[in-house]
């Protein structure tokens, strides 16, 4: 299945805007700027196939996004919640991007000040076209590079090693954010995103990890 961004909320979780949790003081702060970071994505267990989360529980990435001057967003701090020229994993979710669990509330939190916030739009799917899905699998080394829920990677620079714990949640592209929110193409300098879900999950409590989130550049 691939994504598609829709104005209507179809429970499956958002890019942008606010989150649906309780909690202030859970919102997480950039470690060198303690300023507070940018929700990036919001995925419900309505997103799953299986039950990973605990009951009522969602799960939402921070970034660290700043914008430049001129619009774009800065390499430097692009960065920082990149896999660049390495393989391994170790830490990688303790760096400038957290994935966290989160009771999910009917109504979104308000922002800290001074947030950034994205443009939202809700997550919907929709089947691959035939050529589409040909393209997916008939390439051994590269995935579709669409927006798209599980399946596989995209990969585009450096083979990554992952534990067996963590599964592709979300393959998420610059492409597809800046086609309704052009002021938000460079968030990602033309690489894809990656959200990786601990499997281990479900055995978490309000704050913990819920796996970790990356980017890789084109």
């Amino acid at each position: 299945m691939k994504i598609v961004f829709t104005e209507e909320d179809k429970g499956f979780g958002q890019v942008g805007g606010s989150v649906r949790m309780d909690d202030p003081g859970l919102w997480p702060l950039s470690p060198d700027t303690q300023e507070p970071m940018t929700p990036l994505c919001t995925v419900t267990e309505n997103f799953l196939p299986a039950k990973i989360f605990p009951p009522g529980m969602a799960a939402t990435v921070f970034i660290t996004a700043r914008k430049q001057r001129a619009g774009g967003f800065k390499q430097s701090v692009v960065s920082r919640y990149s896999l660049h020229e390495q393989a391994e994993l170790p830490g990688i979710h303790n760096g400038y991007a957290r994935f966290i669990l989160h009771r999910l509330c009917e109504e979104e939190l308000p922002a800290p000040p001074g947030t950034l916030l994205l443009e939202r739009r809700f997550i919907d799917f929709e089947p691959m076209t035939e050529e589409e899905f040909a393209e997916e699998h008939d390439d051994e080394d590269s995935g579709l590079g669409i927006s798209k829920q599980l399946g596989r990677a995209a990969w585009m620079q450096d083979p990554i090693y992952v534990p067996s714990r963590y599964l592709l949640l979300l393959q998420l592209t610059d492409y597809e954010i800046s086609r309704w929110a052009p002021q938000q193409e460079g968030i990602f300098l033309d690489g894809i995103g990656y959200i990786y879900l601990d499997k281990q999950a479900r055995r978490k409590n309000q704050g913990d990890e819920a796996g970790f989130f990356f980017v890789q550049y084109a």
